[in-house]
Parts: C-alpha cells; sequence; structure tokens
C-alpha cells in the first residue's frame, strides 16, 4: 500500500488494492495463507479463498494461485468458463509445503497488513488533532447525571489525548465518564484484522473489545475499501484487578504461532481505562514505570518471542480510575506525570432522585418522588449511607427480581423497598449479632 493514502485526509480511509504493486506485504504471505487454508479444508472455490483472506481476486489472489498451480502444489480439480469459480485442491507437495509455513505460524484468516501501513492508519487517525469543545463534550454527556461543574476539568483533558485520573467513591460512574470522553471524540476508525511483523502475525481485531460499524452508518461503507481492515468505532478498552504486567505486551500464543496485540495496542485511538487501579496484581509504581515511556514519547515497545523489540504507536486517552486515596497509591513525582486530577464526587439527593427516575424507566418500574423519599428517610439517612449512583440501579433490580419471583405485575411499594434494603444493606456480621441470645 502507497504511503500517500494515508496522507491526513479529513475522511481517512484505505483504498482497496488493485495489483501486487499496491500491497504491503510480501506475495510470499498470501502463498503461505493460500496453502494453510487448503490444507485444513482439502479443497475451495477460488473466489472463496480470496473472500477468507479478504483480499481481491483478480490481480491480487489469481496471480499467486497460478503460480501454485504451474509449481504443482495445487491443482483445479473443476473449472468453469470463469477462473474465480474454480475449485483448488492441495496436492501432496503443497502439504508438505504447508506444513513448513504451519510450523512459522498457524495463523489462517484475513490476510495481514504491514506495520508501517498500520502506523501510518494510527497517525491519520490520531485522537490528538480532535478538538473537543464545550458543546461537544455536554452533548456527549447527555443523559449522564452528574454535576456538571466537572466538565470544566474532563473538557481539557479530553483535549490532551494524553492522561487522566479519576477518582473516588465507587459505583459513581467513572466508567461511564470514559466512555462519554471518547463518545465525544466521535468518528469511527479503520484498524486491521491483523498486522505482520517480521514474518511474525499479531492479531489486532478483537470481536470483544471492538465495535465493527454497520452499514448505514459510515458514507466510506459504501465505497470499495481493503478488506483487510474493519471499520470501527473508537475503542474504549477497559481492564480492573485482572492485568497483568504480560498482557500489557504481545501475547505469543505457543500452539497457533501467532501473537495477541495487548489492550494499548487496541485501545489505539479511543481510550484505555484501567479500573480499580491498585488492586492489580502488581505494585501500583510497577505499573506506572511501565507507562513513562509511552505517556511522554507516544510510542510503546512490545517484544517478540525471539526478543526482538517492535515499536508501535501509543495512541489513545489513558485514564486510571480508582476509589482509592491517589496518595496511598503513588508519589508525587508519578502523579506528575498523569496530568489531570479529577474527583468523581458522591451525587447531591437531587441528582440521586434524577438517577432512579431515569432506572425506573429503563427498568419498567413506576417512579413517584414519595417512593424515592421513603427509601431515603428509611434506608439512606438513619444509617449515614452516602448517596451512590449505581444504588437505584441496584435496588430497582432486586425490586424486579421479587416481582418475577412472586409472578406479579412489576411495581413498587415499601414492603417491596425494604426487602430490598435488606438485601443490599444488611452485612452478615450485623446478622449474627442479632441472632446472639
Amino acid at each position: 500500500m502507497k504511503a500517500d493514502i494515508f496522507a491526513g485526509a479529513a475522511l481517512f480511509s484505505v483504498p482497496e488494492p488493485g495489483s501486487h504493486d499496491d500491497l504491503d506485504i510480501d506475495p510470499m504471505v498470501i502463498e503461505s495463507l493460500i496453502l494453510k487454508l487448503l490444507a485444513a479444508r482439502n479443497s475451495m472455490v477460488a473466489g472463496e479463498i480470496a473472500a477468507e483472506l479478504r483480499l481481491p481476486y483478480f490481480n491480487i489472489v489469481e496471480p499467486v494461485l497460478d503460480l501454485l498451480r504451474e509449481t504443482r502444489l495445487i491443482e483445479v480439480t473443476r473449472g468453469d468458463l470463469q477462473s474465480i469459480s474454480y475449485i483448488y485442491a492441495i496436492s501432496g507437495a503443497g502439504r508438505e509445503r504447508a506444513q513448513l509455513f504451519i510450523e512459522q505460524s498457524a495463523y489462517v484468516g484475513p490476510a495481514p497488513v504491514s506495520l508501517a501501513s498500520y502506523i501510518r492508519a494510527v497517525r491519520a487517525q490520531t485522537i490528538r488533532n480532535i478538538q473537543v469543545n464545550q458543546k461537544r463534550l455536554t452533548a456527549a454527556f447527555e443523559g449522564l447525571i452528574f454535576d456538571h461543574s466537572i466538565l470544566t476539568q474532563i473538557g481539557p483533558a479530553a483535549n490532551s489525548g494524553q492522561s487522566i485520573f479519576l477518582y473516588g467513591p465507587p459505583g459513581n460512574g467513572k466508567t461511564s465518564i470514559s466512555e462519554r470522553i471518547v463518545e465525544a471524540f466521535g468518528g469511527n476508525i479503520f484498524i486491521p484484522h491483523c498486522v505482520e511483523v517480521n514474518g511474525a502475525i499479531i492479531r489486532l481485531y478483537d470481536e470483544f473489545n471492538h465495535r465493527p460499524v454497520t452499514p448505514g452508518e459510515d458514507v466510506r461503507l459504501d465505497q470499495k475499501f481493503d478488506q483487510r481492515w474493519v471499520l470501527i468505532k473508537r475503542p474504549v478498552i477497559i481492564v480492573g484487578g485482572e492485568l497483568s504486567m504480560t498482557s500489557l505486551d504481545l501475547i505469543w500464543n505457543s500452539e497457533s504461532r501467532y501473537y495477541e496485540a495487548p489492550f494499548q495496542m487496541k485501545a489505539n485511538g479511543g481510550a484505555f481505562m484501567i479500573d480499580d487501579f491498585g488492586r492489580q496484581r502488581m505494585d501500583p509504581k510497577e505499573l506506572l514505570n511501565r507507562w513513562i515511556v509511552p505517556l511522554e514519547k507516544r510510542v510503546d515497545f512490545l517484544t517478540l518471542h525471539t526478543g526482538v523489540k517492535v515499536e508501535i504507536p501509543f495512541d489513545q486517552l489513558i485514564v486510571f480510575s480508582t476509589n482509592l486515596d491517589p496518595k496511598d497509591l503513588v508519589d508525587e513525582a508519578f502523579l506528575r506525570r498523569i496530568r489531570y486530577k479529577i474527583p468523581i464526587s458522591n451525587p447531591s439527593e437531587a441528582n440521586f432522585k434524577k438517577i432512579w427516575e431515569i432506572m425506573s424507566k429503563i427498568k419498567g418500574v413506576p417512579y413517584s418522588d414519595e417512593v424515592v423519599d421513603y427509601f431515603i428517610r428509611k434506608h439512606m439517612k438513619p444509617a449515614r449511607r452516602p448517596f451512590r449512583g449505581c444504588l437505584p440501579r441496584d435496588i430497582l433490580d432486586l425490586v424486579v427480581d421479587s416481582c418475577r419471583y412472586a409472578q406479579i405485575p412489576v411495581t413498587i411499594t415499601p414492603k417491596l423497598l425494604d426487602e430490598a434494603a435488606e438485601a443490599y444493606f444488611v452485612r452478615l456480621e450485623d446478622r449474627l449479632q442479632n441472632e446472639e441470645p
């Protein structure tokens, strides 16, 4: 793929390659994928082979099939007038050749793009070129109940495209705020299914973490484009206590012999949120040490299992989220490296009622101010419980569960609220104390 197609266009795209001169990978990579595919399937229609590789048949896949046929690695078992409908089968020699390729990498699927093409695509779609103004940010946060004064802090932080520390009590929407920040960036980005580096394959596209754009949502899907790429919503990758140092490097699959991209690479062009920061299976300082170079240089270095270091773009908004005191986690020197520290406080009583009303509509539960006032008067204020943004959702879920169990229409009564509060708030030690003679 030629470099000029990535030149900062307003609407980035990846044109469909018209010939091998337009490709950014060695035709040998296509040859290996075809042989491994046929070794697994025994025989396939030519057009289906091209579809599996996400490459055009004419001028791209067809010449490789012709070469493999001439060298007797594959053969036509049935042919019509159109070569795209030929049925190909692998020969004995082809199977031996395929086995050599499988020993290097058992990956079969969409053809990769080169690392250089991936880097140019990340730079062309960087979040650092997107300006988030007050109107855009307010629109992204519409429907989310929170203290609007934090927008004056979130706005500059989002425009920085660097790092944010969200801290405060749990259950008050830190994750939702991170998602809305990326929504304020707007737009969709192209990412490749996989990237080829020094002969190795790194699988990037992840159906769990990436959301493909559907036809009709973006005009670029109405045009021809390189099918090795996927148009996705700007990603928001969220990890929690399961995060480890090994998951921040290339993950080598010893059986399939290809790599899975780490979380931060999958988050390029969007946001990477480390939730419950401080509860990972590593010292917080160790994790922040890992980010010193990426946060300052905007590049990350990943290691192949051969020991070779690979430079990868680090283009994302890093969000650290915790319900612990930041000063208990890291020292001032580390906190200075994180540009923006934003407290997310408990909602006010008025906002708590608004959240309850919204969640009532979502859950299909009747709403009235009297219901919420009763809950606050009976179960919040006497125990001096703080308001939490997640509390209305959790209590209403318990009410709905009770109605379903009793096989009655979803409703809400003081008795149902009392039962929900008892199930939600009461601790085991409280019950044991009440049972003592």
